[in-house]
């Protein structure tokens, strides 16, 4: 095994029964908090006159700011960030989905540092900029997906420059998360089959290129993985079971906070780097759906070039339970088995069918070049260069659009 270090600083409140000592948790550290929302589910659920009745009970005062975007936009943070200023709040309460927790974070940031704009902090073009700290901050996730409610990252759109990118800091972690399965049972499935995509990339991502010498890891991923398999299209057909949603809510958490990477080869997040930039060409993708294409191309690829495929087979054996008499045949069958569960799910789609033009595939591999390998190559166990991404993306042509009976 590797060495490693793990550092989960944030206090996890499981359950509608926390709600108190959540809300105590977070009067120790504010009296005047800043609480982002985003476009206003949480109001027309009453999720959020909940919340601001427990903020109130423990004499909190309260300043709102609505309107985070899917995949947060750094204008709209920048705005977040002087209201906050002007009001003089102390801490960030963030009570929506990943891009609401994310863009609380790089909130807290810039009034922490007294700073205008968020994106000369993120990687790639033009980082010039470090943050020295940030304000507390608690987070209410509201989908199952990106894990920010335990992560240091954030990452950002910048739809003028068709940019994505993360910022990370490890003061950006929550000091407090409640996660209430209660408040998930009225996400859209398309919501709740994005997050659960998400979900799956967080650990298959190491687990593919992170080597084999932490098996206890390999166990752990293999549990979160096939517990977004199982529950997924469980959490479809009854989307008001608690039960169903509290899974995958702790799957989400689970699957980032370090865990799973322990003692393993670090290794890049492939996909990720090269979802971030299909949605950042085409802001409205959202980042779980856009992942969902790339696995079955992303795997064949690593395929073709005899890479990870004793993982790959490894894979087939522990969450399909196929035979693994030989590795090639065993790794071929898993992908296909993994592709008909995306078609089953409604999340087998193909970039065209999601907006992304075939003649934008060149532009789109050269900004993953330039901003997440910094001009060279990426790492998947090789060499994977701008023409690699874009044959990736053009091998998704062939998928079937998979829309759920």
């Amino acid at each position: 095994m590797n060495s490693f270090e793990v550092h989960i600083p944030t206090h996890i409140f499981f359950g509608k029964e926390k709600k108190a000592a959540f809300f105590d948790a977070v009067s120790l550290r504010s009296k005047q908090l800043l609480l982002v929302i985003g476009g206003g589910s949480v109001s027309k659920t009453g999720y959020l006159d909940e919340v601001l009745a427990e903020l109130a009970d423990r004499d909190i005062k309260v300043t709102l700011f609505e309107g985070i975007e899917p995949n947060p936009v750094a204008l709209t943070i920048d705005k977040a960030a002087q209201l906050g200023l002007e009001k003089g709040v102390d801490a960030v309460l963030a009570f929506g989905g990943g891009s609401v927790m994310d863009a609380s974070k790089a909130i807290a940031g810039l009034i922490h540092d007294r700073e205008n704009e968020i994106w000369p902090f993120v990687l790639g073009e033009p980082r010039y900029k470090t943050m020295r700290g940030a304000l507390p901050v608690a987070a209410i996730p509201t989908t199952a997906a990106t894990a920010s409610e335990v992560t240091p990252h954030a990452v950002i759109s910048n739809p003028s420059v068709k940019g994505k990118s993360p910022v990370s800091y490890p003061f950006f972690k929550p000091f407090a998360s409640w996660l209430n399965p209660a408040f998930h049972t009225s996400i859209p499935a398309e919501t709740t089959r994005d997050g659960a995509s998400d979900i799956f990339s967080h650990v298959i991502e190491n687990y593919l290129l992170g080597g084999n010498d932490s098996p206890l890891a390999d166990r752990y991923s293999e549990g979160v993985m096939e517990t977004v398999i199982e529950t997924l299209p469980l959490a479809i057909a009854e989307p008001g079971n608690e039960a169903y949603r509290g899974r995958l809510l702790w799957a989400s958490t689970m699957a980032l906070n370090t865990m799973q990477v322990a003692g393993r080869v670090p290794s890049v997040f492939i996909l990720h780097n090269l979802e971030h930039a299909l949605s950042g060409y085409n802001h409205q993708l959202a980042h779980g759906r856009g992942l969902a294409i790339l696995y079955p191309a992303y795997f064949k690829w690593l395929m073709e070039r005899d890479r990870a495929v004793d993982r790959l087979a490894l894979l087939g054996e522990r969450l399909f339970g196929l035979d693994r008499k030989n590795d090639d045949e065993t790794a071929a069958e898993f992908i296909a088995m993994f592709e008909q569960w995306l078609q089953e799910n409604g999340l087998c789609h193909s970039l065209t069918d999601v907006d992304i033009p075939e003649e934008a595939f060149d532009e789109i591999a050269a900004y993953a070049i330039r901003v997440y390998g910094v001009g060279k190559p990426l790492n998947a166990c090789g060499e994977m260069t701008a023409s690699d991404i874009t044959e990736i993306f053009r091998m998704t042509l062939s998928q079937g659009q998979g829309e759920p009976d």
